[in-house]
């Protein structure tokens, strides 16, 4: 019985990534990530810098994102990215103290290509992280939590922007094809 279902599984497995390959699904990040036109695309443009020191961790990680190799290449393109976060204390001990703090950053994103808008959206992220009897403690996982919301951020971002410029490069594809 436990070879059947194992045979099933291998079938099935095999099964999906025949279908995925000949859909022409390609992952948009990872070692064969991406084509070469979404990747250059992504290397044009200059991410304007955030104030305070989440935002300067978050424009960091997006530096590497969007230009992996810090190649120089002419600004294309603009993104604008404002983040807010609020902190909230979640559970409370029976001394109505917070033993855990919640963490919630508001991002919105715009990209222009000269004075157009070309994509924009907003989305939140979660975090959490446990209150200590010592403050030390407190202030080094808040200090991760934005360490660690600045590096989700980004990935999220590159492939928000990656996706917008992969479904312009099929659309100009297909359209080539029709004429």
């Amino acid at each position: 019985m436990r070879g059947a279902r194992a045979s099933i599984a291998l079938a099935f497995a095999a099964l999906l990534v025949a279908t995925l390959a000949g859909c022409g699904f390609r992952p948009l990040y990872g070692r064969h990530a991406g084509d070469a036109q979404v990747n250059s695309e992504l290397t044009a443009i200059y991410i304007r810098p955030l104030p305070d020191r989440e935002g300067q961790l978050l424009h960091n990680a997006l530096l590497v994102r969007f230009n992996p190799q810090g190649a120089e290449s002419a600004s294309r393109y603009r993104l604008e990215v404002s983040l807010a976060s609020n902190e909230a204390p979640t559970v409370l001990q029976s001394d109505q103290t917070a033993s855990r703090a919640l963490v919630t950053f508001s991002v919105s994103y715009r990209l222009y290509e000269e004075q157009i808008a070309l994509t924009s959206g907003n989305f939140s992220r979660v975090f959490s992280y446990d209150y200590v009897p010592e403050q030390y403690s407190n202030v080094s996982a808040r200090g991760d939590v934005g360490r660690r919301a600045a590096e989700e951020i980004a990935d999220q971002l590159r492939d928000l922007i990656a996706a917008y410029f992969a479904a312009g490069a099929k659309a100009r594809a297909a359209a080539g094809q029709t004429q």
